[in-house]
C-alpha cells in the first residue's frame, strides 16, 4: 500500500463528495471514508494523500484535515487536469 495509488484527483473528488452531503459531518462521513472506499487502501495511505494535498494547496484546513475543503487552486487543478509530480 502508497500513498502513489491515491491520486490528488481522488483526494479532491472525496472532499467534494463531503461537502456534496449536507450533513455529511453530522453522520461522520470524512473524505478519508470516501477514499478508503474508492481505492481499497487503508486509512494511514489516504489520510496521507489528503495531506499531500493540503501540502499542495489544492485543500485547505482550519482545526482537522478531516474536515477541510478544496481550494481554489484545487479547482482550477480539477479543470486543468495538470498532474504533479510523484
Amino acid at each position: 500500500m502508497s500513498m502513489k495509488h491515491v491520486t490528488d484527483r481522488q483526494v479532491v473528488e472525496a472532499y467534494r463528495a463531503c461537502k456534496a452531503v449536507s450533513d455529511a459531518f453530522l453522520h461522520n462521513i470524512f473524505p478519508y471514508d470516501i477514499l478508503m472506499e474508492a481505492t481499497g487502501q487503508c486509512f494511514k495511505v489516504c489520510y496521507g494523500a489528503m495531506d499531500r494535498a493540503a501540502d499542495r494547496n489544492l485543500v485547505e484546513y482550519g482545526v482537522s484535515l478531516r474536515t477541510g475543503w478544496v481550494t481554489k487552486e484545487g479547482d482550477e487543478f480539477m479543470l486543468t487536469g495538470k498532474e504533479f509530480a510523484k
